[in-house]
């Protein structure tokens, strides 16, 4: 297993969220068809842009990636202290997860006076003027903090879904693990995520940490060109969306993505090769303070969508999208960048650290893990 590719893929998929949020604050599409018509090169260019990014797609990642993390992280823990090891995962889970989240909820709040006189702006697209309450309240702050209640920081949608299958992952790992019940449990899982159940119940995840899960029991095959087919099959995952669109609902599309997300993630377990792309130290670097990226960002997209609006006007926007899109997204990287290298710093590693010193104080010292899953936890 490339460690390294692991961590660089867990980078991109945060940029593609990133860029997603960029390239939607502003309503692109409309803007640029009154400006420039429908049939123009602009135009095709923030729809190729807006298909690139594809941050639905890039969560899915995220949760494949989780499930095979948690998995490897409980296969040493169960290995190591049978008694305790689901107590001790589900400790370092909260102090893994929790920390950045509340700083993220800290930060929303710092910039809500600015965040608020751009919700108004006849630039902001429809879902972005709906991204924030009316009015925040301290029922909704601490709801907030909780991650029950999402809409003070959108990408918390996605680490309700992670809290919601962390409190299942012992289970789901345990039926995964068992050679009796994993073909049954899987089967199970796809059954789910094809049912017409709502897609806001986030039913169809469970299939991803399933999946997930799975990637660490599997052989590898030999002769197999895992690298090759591991980064062919990111493109696909970004673009079949275009394809699927128009014949299958967003739940289907989104279980169809999770299939393509489990097949790069299998491969990339797999492989041993470098890969050119995912192993350079920058992408490897985002992947480390990607989290810290990942509940950081929203607010500061939004934040500095109001200052663009205030400082430059809405008619500035209106005159030149593209040009206002591209200048958010660099100066959302140069302020949120630094900003989670410190998070990831402080408070990340903060809250590891103590999450694993109360779990071996509440549920006694564990064995020293093997050095693949003592690294994979880290992330």
């Amino acid at each position: 297993m490339n460690i390294k590719s692991f961590t660089s893929l867990r980078g991109l998929a945060c940029l593609a969220v990133v860029g997603t949020h960029v390239w939607t604050l502003f309503d692109l599409q409309r803007l640029i068809t009154a400006r420039y018509g429908v049939d123009s090169f602009q135009n095709k260019i923030a729809i190729f842009v807006d298909r690139t990014f594809n941050g639905q797609a890039a969560v899915e990642v995220f949760f494949v990636l989780s499930g095979c993390v948690l998995a490897l992280s409980l296969m040493s823990g169960s290995a190591a202290n049978k008694p305790s090891w689901v107590k001790t995962f589900y400790v370092k889970r909260f102090f893994r997860i929790y920390p950045a989240l509340w700083l993220s909820i800290a930060l929303a709040l710092a910039l809500w006076p600015l965040i608020k006189t751009g919700l108004s702006s006849p630039a902001y697209s429809a879902w972005a003027t709906s991204a924030f309450p009316a009015k925040i309240s301290a029922p909704l702050v601490g709801l907030s903090l909780a991650s029950i209640y999402v809409h003070l920081n959108w990408p918390m949608w996605t680490l309700r879904v992670e809290l919601f299958y962390s409190v299942l992952f012992p289970a789901i790992y345990l039926l995964v693990q068992n050679p009796r019940t994993r073909k049954p449990f899987l089967v199970f899982l796809a059954l789910v995520a094809l049912a017409p159940i709502p897609r806001t119940l986030s039913l169809h995840y469970a299939l991803a940490f399933g999946l997930g899960a799975l990637i660490p029991l599997t052989r590898g095959i030999s002769h197999f060109r895992y690298r090759l087919i591991g980064l062919g099959l990111i493109p696909v995952l970004m673009y079949s969306r275009i394809l699927l669109e128009g014949i299958f609902d967003v739940k289907n599309i989104e279980t169809m993505e999770i299939l393509i997300a489990f097949g790069i993630v299998y491969c990339l377990f797999h492989n041993k090769r470098r890969m050119p792309l995912l192993d350079r130290p920058i992408f490897e670097y985002m992947g480390t303070i990607s989290y810290s990226v990942y509940v950081l960002h929203f607010p500061i997209v939004f934040g500095l969508g109001a200052c663009v609006v205030k400082a430059l006007g809405t008619s500035a926007v209106q005159q030149q999208p593209l040009l206002m899109a591209s200048l958010l997204g660099v100066s959302t990287l140069i302020i949120t960048l630094p900003l989670s290298m410190l998070s990831n710093k402080f408070v990340e590693d903060a809250g590891n650290t103590l999450g694993k010193r109360l779990a071996a104080s509440w549920y006694g010292r564990r064995q020293e893990a093997p050095i693949l899953a003592a690294t994979v936890e880290e992330q």
